[in-house]
């Protein structure tokens, strides 16, 4: 009869951890690995939800609890490929995207001087405010490119309509970009 009770109390355990790590926690939160977070990466040194891009850049990687951090995340939004051969590559389109907003917003009084500089969540009265390319059409918070598109009606606060650009960018581009480059 113990031993019944033991592998109920190891199956229940498993699955609440199983139902713990649903990926449902939000950029900046506290997790223990990427299944935690809804970005699919926790990162690598701080132990909190990052964008996948941001996190090879600032935290180390995504893959907080692992003993190797990892890409796996940004490796998905650029559609599985390595990272050497696309990161590179994206940057100048999104800089060249974001420019134009950049010149409009520095002169604003507000949140935003258009530097580049704000994390995500922080507030922004433009993409060119936000270090992911990102300020949330509906919120005016700088947000993660592929999250804005689903829960902020895209990006471009400040603007007549909302745009995609900074996801465009993580993505590779968009066929204009890529004919460019041919």
């Amino acid at each position: 009869m113990a031993t019944k009770s033991f592998i109920l109390t190891l199956l229940f355990l498993h699955l609440a951890l199983l139902v713990a790590g649903q990926g449902k926690q939000f950029i900046t939160g506290p997790c223990a690995s990427d299944a935690d977070c809804a970005s699919g990466c926790c990162g690598f040194k701080s132990g909190k939800c990052a964008g996948a891009i941001i996190a090879q850049e600032r935290d180390g990687g995504c893959g907080f609890g692992d003993a190797q951090p990892n890409d796996n995340a940004a490796q998905a939004l650029r559609g599985g490929a390595p990272a050497a051969s696309t990161v590179a590559a994206p940057a100048p389109a999104a800089a060249t995207t974001v420019a134009p907003a950049a010149q409009a917003s520095a002169g604003s009084k507000g949140p935003g001087n258009g530097t580049g500089k704000q994390f995500i969540t922080g507030p922004c009265t433009g993409d060119a405010d936000c270090a992911s390319g990102c300020c949330g059409f509906k919120s005016g918070k700088c947000a993660g490119a592929i999250i804005a598109q689903e829960r902020d009606g895209g990006c471009g606060f400040g603007d007549a309509q909302p745009n995609d650009n900074a996801a465009k960018a993580l993505r590779g581009g968009s066929k204009r970009e890529v004919s460019f480059r041919a």
